[in-house]
């Protein structure tokens, strides 16, 4: 009979969020190694290569982000569900913050491109559900849907929010900056509104 594997895919991607606030992005396999008390071979022999152990990290964290998002933009009401989404990209970092770092890891597009082939599919699609729910709320907002009107929700409930936490994330995150990104989105929004925009 084999002997169970000591470490599971999850313990060393943690082992590797933990390390990863530690050391910054430059973390090696050997630091991770050492944050979960194994060998580099137990890594190396369920991960192919550092970048792949890192994009599985990042695509892991981004995952688990997008799960709350999906509730915000269920809400009913449209107001509700835009404060709510905008809210949680901050306290998302607040709560998750080993999360929030290994997010800065990557962006899509990278990943798909330039990342090892073995999650490039994977990275591809990470965000259709995403996509999908927004699209959902942007055309129960606005009536339907139209590129600026797109581009006015992603900046509302995304980039705003974001551009707010990002200089936050690995310190104290305000306790004020949820009540921002929210009054900051609600704020965008009329933008959508006007009948040019179509």
């Amino acid at each position: 009979m084999a002997r169970p594997a000591r470490f599971t895919d999850d313990d060393i991607l943690d082992g590797a969020a933990r390390a990863l606030a530690r050391s910054g992005p430059a973390v090696t396999i050997a630091q991770i190694a050492r944050t979960i008390d194994g060998p580099s071979g137990s890594i190396y022999h369920r991960f192919a290569s550092r970048e792949e152990l890192l994009a599985r990290l990042w695509l892991r964290a981004v995952g688990r982000f997008h799960e709350g998002l999906l509730e915000a933009y269920a809400l009913p009401g449209t107001d509700a569900a835009i404060a709510a989404a905008s809210r949680h990209v901050v306290a998302f970092c607040r709560t998750h913050p080993l999360d929030a770092g290994a997010m800065l890891l990557f962006r899509q597009s990278a990943l798909v491109t330039t990342g090892p082939a073995s999650v490039r599919e994977e990275a591809l699609h990470v965000n259709d559900a995403i996509d999908g729910g927004a699209e959902d709320l942007i055309v129960r907002r606005f009536g339907r849907s139209s590129p600026r009107r797109r581009q006015i929700f992603q900046v509302g409930t995304r980039l705003g929010p974001y551009g707010l936490v990002r200089p936050f994330i690995g310190g104290d995150i305000p306790d004020w900056l949820e009540d921002a990104a929210a009054a900051s989105a609600l704020a965008v929004m009329p933008l959508g509104d006007t009948a040019h925009q179509d």
